[in-house]
């Protein structure tokens, strides 16, 4: 055995080094694990090949679990010591990768792993199966023995680079875990995510194949090492194609990812290198579309001016332009401004801010905005709290990064510098203080704008009902009248095709329910499902709904149901009140009506309708008045 390596025995240590391989694979996300290493170390490879264009192609089969990357670079070095935790690190090189564990902790979460790989010395292969099964009882742990040379492949790359081929077992979270991080950092309400709108313009522009390799390019490019805030030279000519294969994508992924793949099962697409910034996503999209602007913010963020559909995008790269983010209106910079001078400033590589609208954000960035710090390019989940600034309601309409000369843990998601995160914590506080917070007041105006043009806080002096049947006695002047008006007339048996399942003041829209529509059985209530859920809009006057979307706070597409008390005045000319006999719906699919609605607000550029429900009219419905009493025959001869 002298000329052979055991991977998990150097120097008889097997239980110690077990014990601190598994700590480490746990310390990564799952979606280092099941691309993002790789991917990186192709990165890193690429960085340290002659100057060109280079190539990185990547296959991800979810039939089989099986991920495969290939770069052409200069190829791995026949080392099997560098497959060791720790056996080999890639200090001072600025790269991705520092430590040089990835790849160990890729290996050792597979069922089967092949490396690959031709250099300028000859061409290798290793391959290793069971290496998941590492942590196992020593009695039934597989024997992961290698030579100390690696063997020479007899059908070698036809170019420089290296192969790698992991799969993972089908009882592994991996995957499964890699999926659910994505949804969830990209589409938090699954399809009814506002970011499926910029997923479908992807596609429609030709960008992208379908919606599922979009999603995956945006993710890569937010939130994994191909992600580079700043991308160095050496990968500029660099073009990475990603492959997707998959059979049965419902039964793989799941109802909603798997709608994604837009009937496809396989797929090709490119995702350059680089962040993912709003300029991008929004060169997707079909006007209107929000504008890009480049206005500098000024002494206390003053010299915004307010867009109406735009994002502001401003870079800072010297210690002068960092200490404009910090002089508030009054000229001042914060106390603490020499130990920023001394001991941050010379650490910033740049910070790159976008001023937008919250809708916006959300719309054409996975996640919406992100308020980040990257290590030479590298994205890190440091996420700063912003605890200062009196305007807390505009914190979500910044996106900012800044990017510092620093290493990383081998986690490779935080700093290893704590007290450099301290300081970077306090000049992103200190720019929103004295700022931020102003600029985006300005350029965005009123985050939370009321909804209708006359509010009062009288309740006694509103007018009467005059419906004695209710225990509410005002005409609605509140949204929260007319939501309570609604559920009162439910409470008494007046709408019992809904069911509710809940209303929030911090989503986007007002309330979810499951309704029987006019085509729906008593199924749908009798066993609900998820997917059956519908978007509920409560509005005094459906009219002023139409400002909201004007605005893009709200989408007309993304509403099933407006519940209003009144039908009001449309203040778009782009947006027109039918009745339902007279609407599209009714002629395309009268069995989708909701029940009790008599009106439409359609959006006469992409035709879509909106049906809306009119608490007035239920009332006229639901309680007619008595008829007039009869005059008696003989009052009526005298």
């Amino acid at each position: 055995m002298s000329d052979l390596y055991d991977l998990l025995s150097p120097e008889s240590l097997s239980e110690n080094y077990v014990r601190q391989l598994r700590q480490t694979i746990d310390a990564y996300l799952p979606q280092y694990v099941f691309l993002g290493e790789v991917l990186q170390n192709a990165l890193d490879a690429v960085r340290e090949a002659p100057a060109g264009k280079h190539k990185i192609d990547i296959c991800v089969d979810f039939d089989e679990l099986e991920v495969s990357i290939r770069d052409d670079a200069l190829g791995f070095p026949n080392e099997p010591r560098l497959l060791f935790l720790g056996g080999g690190k890639k200090d001072g090189k600025k790269l991705a990768g520092q430590v040089g564990v990835g790849l160990k902790v890729v290996l050792f979460s597979s069922d089967y792993f092949s490396i690959r790989s031709r250099t300028a010395d000859g061409s290798f292969k290793f391959s290793v199966a069971n290496a998941c099964e590492f942590d196992s009882e020593p009695a039934s742990r597989p024997s992961f023995t290698m030579p100390k040379t690696f063997e020479a492949d007899t059908d070698p790359l036809e170019t420089l680079g290296t192969e790698i081929r992991y799969r993972f077992h089908k009882d592994s979270k991996v995957p499964s875990n890699y999926l659910q991080e994505i949804q969830d950092e990209a589409l938090p309400k699954g399809l009814r995510s506002e970011f499926i709108q910029t997923l479908t313009n992807a596609v429609e522009s030709g960008n992208f194949p379908t919606r599922f390799a979009a999603l995956l390019a945006c993710d890569l490019k937010r939130f994994s090492y191909l992600g580079m805030t700043e991308v160095p030279d050496s990968l500029k000519d660099t073009t990475v194609t990603l492959t997707v294969r998959c059979q049965d994508p419902i039964a793989k992924l799941g109802t909603e990812l798997g709608e994604l793949f837009d009937t496809r099962t396989e797929f090709t697409f490119q995702a350059p290198v680089g962040y993912l910034q709003m300029s991008q996503t929004v060169s997707w999209a079909k006007p209107p579309k929000p504008a890009p602007y480049a206005q500098n913010l000024g002494a206390g963020g003053s010299d915004l001016f307010k867009v109406q559909n735009g994002f502001n995008v401003t870079e800072y790269r010297s210690d002068s332009d960092f200490e404009q983010l910090l002089t508030n209106a009054r000229g001042r910079l914060p106390g603490d401004i020499e130990t920023l001078r001394r001991n941050l400033f010379p650490k910033i590589n740049f910070v790159r801010l976008t001023v937008a609208r919250i809708p916006h954000f959300d719309r054409y960035l996975p996640g919406g905005s992100q308020r980040i710090f990257s290590a030479n390019g590298v994205v890190t989940r440091h996420s700063p709290d912003l605890t200062r600034g009196r305007n807390q309601q505009y914190v979500r309409c910044f996106d900012i990064v800044v990017d510092v000369d620093a290493e990383l843990h081998y986690g490779k998601y935080h700093l290893k510098n704590m007290r450099l995160v301290g300081l970077l914590k306090s000049f992103v506080n200190e720019a929103y203080r004295a700022t931020i917070q102003n600029a985006a007041a300005r350029f965005v105006g009123k985050t939370d704008p009321f909804e209708e043009e006359e509010r009062s806080v009288a309740f006694w002096s509103r007018s009467d009902l005059l419906r004695p049947e209710l225990t509410i006695q005002k005409v609605p002047s509140d949204e929260n009248d007319v939501i309570a008006l609604f559920f009162e007339l439910a409470g008494m048996g007046r709408f019992p095709e809904f069911r509710w399942y809940g209303l929030s003041q911090r989503d986007r829209y007002d309330a979810r329910a499951i309704i029987q529509r006019l085509g729906d059985g008593a199924e749908v209530l009798e066993n609900p499902v998820e997917t059956a859920l519908r978007v509920v809009e409560f509005k005094i006057r459906a009219g002023s709904i139409t400002e909201d979307f004007d605005r893009e706070d709200k989408v007309p597409r993304d509403i099933h149901l407006l519940v209003a008390y009144e039908e009001g005045v449309s203040k778009s000319p782009q947006f027109q009140f039918l009745d339902i006999e007279d609407s599209e719906t009714m002629s395309r699919a009268p069995e989708r009506i909701f029940p009790h609605v008599t009106r439409v607000l359609k959006d006469t550029q992409s035709g879509y309708e909106v049906q809306v429900l009119l608490l007035r009219d239920c009332l006229e419905a639901f309680f007619p008045p008595p008829p007039p009493p009869t005059a008696p025959e003989d009052a009526i001869d005298e």
